[in-house]
């Protein structure tokens, strides 16, 4: 495993085989080392991610490394930096099944929303918010298009390290599992994007959006 990932780090192997219709998934936490490079406001705070990735993604790549180096990928082209600078290290992993491991995530993200930071990731981000005018009350009025918005930026918190570990743990803990897994379904029902189905084989696969932005200059 790489101990300091950038946009620009070669994927290691995964130690299993890649499977198209996977049933086998991680919950990971992960932290941005030099947050300050996105915004200043964030020097000297802790910026974590906590997210789920296929155990193994096409190719046999590592799916935590290959969740991460695309969101680092993401971030900096959307915020007009260059590629290569943000870096980010793994805090912790687990792995299971689908439901378990989106359980665990799901239960992290809907008890820690108070140290969310997806309104400073969407300022940011580079062209995704103009100022219209509301139609009703004819007053100004902030649109995003979230499709410019920064990949995952929902999962991203600022949290000392110590804590989110701690919190990250506690979130497996069997009674918590089973209220993330209330949310994973509610989210599966709404046809909501970021759950998907074990064994299924759709919505798991990782883009590589560095070959996608290339492609979009041709």
């Amino acid at each position: 495993m790489n101990t300091i990932i950038t946009s620009k780090t070669t994927v290691q192997k995964s130690e299993f085989p890649f499977e198209e219709n996977s049933d086998n998934g991680i919950n990971y936490l992960w932290q941005l080392l030099n947050p300050e490079v996105l915004c200043s406001g964030l020097l000297d705070y802790s910026v974590l991610k906590d997210g789920f990735a296929k155990r193994t993604y096409t190719g046999d790549k590592a799916g935590v490394e290959s969740r991460i180096k695309n969101t680092l990928y993401d971030m900096e082209r959307k915020a007009g930096i260059n590629r290569g600078v943000l870096k980010a290290k793994i805090i912790m992993t687990k792995a299971g099944d689908y439901d378990t491991t989106l359980s665990a995530e799901q239960y992290f993200h809907s008890k820690n929303k108070a140290s969310k930071i997806q309104p400073i990731l969407q300022a940011i981000a580079k062209d995704c918010w103009t100022i219209g005018i509301d139609k009703k009350t004819l007053l100004p009025k902030v649109q995003v298009d979230y499709r410019k918005t920064i990949g995952g930026s929902s999962e991203f918190f600022v949290m000392p390290v110590n804590r989110a570990k701690a919190r990250f743990a506690n979130a497996w803990r069997k009674c918590n599992l089973a209220i993330g897994l209330e949310i994973v379904n509610w989210k599966r029902n709404k046809g909501m994007y970021g759950c998907p189905v074990g064994g299924s084989g759709k919505g798991d696969e990782e883009p590589n959006i560095a070959s996608q932005a290339r492609r979009a200059r041709k």
